[in-house]
């Protein structure tokens, strides 16, 4: 199946114009993340997730579904690669509260504009970036309500962080080698199917707003509008509806 461009453009509710290529850059980017959701319900259901650029066009682009870095990461190298792009894809390594660094399993990308370098990801689902951030070290970057830097590591070769609470605190790191297509399949074949895999046992959206963000976690659907974070507890009848509404996707048969 070929890579529509054009379709990908009305996925994302958006066409280029004759921005400069950063902009650009960060326009899609942005309009990707506010536009496909962040969602694990395949997963969750028990279902194989293909991550070849084919199968993820065809699940997020044309049967208008979401997914995880895997596959939302995967659409945006394609889709940049066919804007012409210099774009690279790499494993990283989330960081979990009180454990540290887990395995490789997630997706990142990082594009290269004359000297710079930006990392790119639209798939991590909690405090994901909004924007592109420079790959700048000790640089602080601010996004939406979220600060963002990127230090050096004796762990991996660069590490993201995001402040919490008046101080910055590790989200994901990373080497500085690219991966191989069979790298996804492996991290995929993990966070998909291990038993132990957290996203099995859990429903987890996410969609950002031009002002906020929208998250689901299992039945807690909270909902963020500039300063303004308000939460909610569904029952089951809520959950499809919800989904529909604020992730516009269709459930009938996954939660």
């Amino acid at each position: 199946m070929a890579f529509d461009l054009e379709k990908y453009f009305e996925r994302i509710n958006w066409r280029p114009g004759n921005e400069d290529p950063l902009e650009k850059l960060r326009m899609v980017h942005f309009k990707h993340i506010t536009s496909i959701p962040f969602e694990n319900l395949d997963v969750y259901n028990k279902k194989t997730v293909l991550v070849d650029p084919e199968s993820v066009y065809e699940k997020l682009v044309l049967n208008k579904r979401g997914g995880y870095c895997f596959e939302m990461n995967c659409l945006l190298h394609t889709a940049l690669c066919a804007m012409g792009y210099d774009v690279r894809p790499y494993l990283a390594r989330i960081s979990i509260a009180n454990f540290g660094f887990g395995p490789y399993t997630h997706r990142i990308n990082i594009a290269q504009l004359g000297d710079e370098r930006y990392l790119l990801d639209v798939g991590y689902g909690g405090n994901c970036f909004a924007l592109p951030v420079k790959l700048e070290v000790g640089l602080e970057q601010k996004q939406l309500w979220m600060n963002y830097r990127v230090v050096r590591s004796d762990v991996e070769d660069y590490v993201v962080q995001i402040m919490e609470d008046g101080k910055f605190v590790d989200m994901l790191g990373f080497n500085d080698k690219p991966a191989i297509p069979m790298d996804f399949e492996i991290g995929n074949f993990y966070t998909n199917m291990h038993p132990s895999s957290f996203f099995r046992d859990h429903i987890m959206c996410a969609i950002y707003t031009e002002n906020g963000k929208v998250t689901l976690f299992d039945n807690n659907l909270t909902i963020r509008q500039d300063d303004k974070t308000t939460t909610k507890v569904l029952s089951k009848e809520e959950m499809v509806p919800a989904l529909k509404r604020y992730f516009n996707i269709d459930a009938e048969g996954l939660v």
